[in-house]
């Protein structure tokens, strides 16, 4: 079910492009545009360019580049249609969409069609039957106010075996659809029943604010299955890339620049609720690479707060490593003894608990701490083996100024030479983590891909290029200027004529050309990368340009187009008079008439003054 055309248009300019990625991005006005450092590779010169005119963006230095969809796309790793609806979401549009049928959606679409049924049928479940009243009970008795059930849209899973399956089939929903997104599992004889059955229901949502998946908490003493049961994996939900809280926290992390980590989803729900917002579960699994370089697309500052029991001393341990791997700066924080981020909140409410987040210790004085209570340190054994740990931490750190002020810690710490825990460091460093090549050959091959679609644009002949950067600058003049004298097929790449053609049949729908729509309309992503490189470089022309004036002026326009049209025709004119002559050749060593090439070599010669000839007139 597809969202129309007009509404996707409304969307995008309903959004300033530099209002949008500058709450992301540091972004200096320079002359029409705005630059700042790249998000989507590391940089210390600016090369990262926003264009208000144009409602674009480009990098100069990885060669991304788009309009605001593309960039939340880019930004928050998200689909078309997720990227479309977050931006409607901020800008207050609702989206209706096509009268076309469930199923003429596509797979991907289907799944998340599926699961926002599911959330609002176990929703209405919670709040508008009488068998939900029991899990409302169990909400509130958790605290939990309505906004919050509403924020998180919790809700409630009737008991009956097939209830979900006859509310779909009443939707016209395919059951193989709902199997496929872990709502409904299949019997031995072929029937299907309910995945989720008399449980509270916790939808976990895509960083975009799509359901993806549930966890269900057991409500009844009869029911045999664990305390918690989560979604399987899915085409839309891979556990160990998601983080349970994501969606509703995210403007908080990226405002206070750090965000907590907790375990379970009452943990995550309390706190918030108790007003620290910045704040993700990692649902009770443990936490991934895949997690952090997430939470690394809104702060590069994680604090951890576990359960003060040994599963989790143990889980954060583990997470500390990941993290400083990951390049990320991470703090700790020690719960009292029996206390989770749940009760301790409930306790002691939202005020005491951002106090504990104010006293965080940094890693190196948490694992320290550690190994006090188990012991270690009590022997010249334990004390080297607690500092070896230490040192295998700090050699996870990229940054090597990060790792010369945490060796200096650990050797007043324990009275030790600096130059004893470098020798050690060294042995740590010396060994590239298997997942740090995989994340580089990653970055490797985004950066390929870019480089080549920007090869490709340098590889545009220059007049094509020219005339592309002079119908961006002033589409409603120049378009119809070009098109007089020229046609798509009269370019000479396969790249150029292409992007020609969807130029013409915009302007022919509009009477203008948006490139930030035109953009839209184009379905290769090299083609798109081409585009938004020849709009950011239309100030960079050729040197035969450089008599005319420095500023890109009306006139300035149409001679920078009248000559790239003048030597796209004389390229082509060219090489017909060189077939012709090849052709005349060969008819004259075979003995043949010559008379019909010696005609054409006249027409064509005449055409190539006529282009020579060509004056500005607009």
């Amino acid at each position: 079910m597809r969202i129309p055309q007009e509404t996707i248009d409304q969307i995008r300019n309903s959004t300033d492009i530099v209002e949008y990625i500058g709450s992301f991005v540091r972004l200096k006005k320079r002359g029409k545009d705005y630059l700042g450092l790249c998000p989507f590779h590391s940089e210390k010169t600016p090369s990262f360019t926003v264009s208000p005119s144009k409602q674009l963006f480009y990098c100069f230095g990885c060669h991304r580049g788009g309009d605001i969809v593309k960039f939340v796309m880019e930004y928050d790793k998200a689909a078309y249609i997720e990227a479309v609806e977050a931006l409607a979401e901020r800008a207050g549009i609702a989206i209706t969409r096509n009268e076309e049928t469930y199923e003429a959606a596509s797979e991907t679409e289907k799944l998340y069609n599926v699961m926002s049924f599911a959330a609002r049928t176990f929703y209405n479940d919670l709040t508008k039957t009488e068998e939900g009243k029991f899990a409302l009970d169990y909400f509130r008795g958790r605290g939990f106010t309505n906004q919050t059930i509403i924020t998180f849209g919790l809700g409630y899973s009737l008991r009956g075996w097939e209830t979900l399956l006859k509310k779909a089939e009443e939707e016209g929903i395919q059951t193989d659809h709902l199997e496929k997104a872990g709502l409904m599992k299949r019997r031995e004889d072929g029937t299907f029943y309910d995945t989720f059955r008399g449980r509270a229901m916790f939808p976990i949502f895509s960083n975009t604010g799509r359901v993806i998946a549930f966890g269900a908490r057991k409500l009844y003493d009869d029911d045999t299955l664990g305390k918690y049961i989560n979604s399987s994996e899915t085409p839309i939900y891979h556990k160990s890339k998601v983080l349970y809280g994501l969606s509703q926290s995210k403007d908080s992390i990226r405002e206070r620049d750090f965000v907590v980590l907790v375990e379970g989803y009452a943990d995550l729900i309390s706190v918030f609720q108790a007003g620290t917002k910045n704040i993700v579960a990692s649902s009770g699994t443990a936490l991934t690479s895949e997690q952090i370089q997430l939470v690394a697309r809104y702060t590069k500052n994680i604090t951890l707060v576990y359960d003060a029991d040994s599963a989790g001393a143990n889980a954060m341990m583990r997470g500390v490593d990941l993290i400083l791997e990951g390049g990320l700066d991470v703090r700790i924080v020690q719960l009292p003894e029996g206390d989770d981020p749940d009760s301790f909140v409930k306790k002691n409410g939202g005020e005491a608990f951002e106090e504990l987040l104010r006293k965080s210790a940094t890693f190196i004085d948490y694992k320290a701490n550690e190994y006090q209570k188990t012991g270690k340190l009590d022997s010249p054994e334990g004390k080297a083996e607690a500092v070896r740990g230490l040192v295998q931490s700090i050699s996870k750190i990229k940054d090597p100024l990060k790792r010369t002020f945490f060796i200096k810690d650990v050797a007043e710490k324990y009275q030790l030479y600096e130059s004893t825990l470098y020798s050690e460091l060294e042995k740590n460093t010396r060994r590239v983590p298997e997942k740090f090549i995989a994340t580089v050959r990653t970055e490797v091959e985004q950066q390929k891909s870019s480089d080549a679609a920007s090869k490709v644009s340098d590889d545009l002949p220059i007049e094509e290029r020219e005339i592309f950067g002079a119908l961006f600058e002033d589409p409603k003049e120049i378009i119809p200027f070009v098109f007089r004298d020229v046609v798509p097929a009269d370019f000479s790449h396969p790249v150029s004529r292409k992007i020609a053609s969807a130029i013409l049949e915009f302007y022919d729908e509009h009477g203008t050309l948006e490139v930030n729509q035109l953009l839209a309309r184009i379905e290769d992503e090299k083609e798109k990368t081409i585009m938004a490189n020849i709009a950011f470089n239309r100030y960079q022309l050729s040197e035969r340009w450089d008599s005319i004036g420095g500023r890109t002026s009306e006139t300035r326009l149409y001679e920078i187009a009248l000559g790239g049209i003048k030597s796209l025709k004389r390229k082509r004119l060219e090489q017909e008079l060189n077939d012709n002559r090849v052709q005349m050749k060969n008819a004259s060593l075979n003995g043949a008439d010559t008379m019909s090439f010696l005609k054409r070599q006249q027409e064509i010669l005449t055409k190539l003054k006529e282009v020579d000839g060509l004056k500005l007139m607009k």
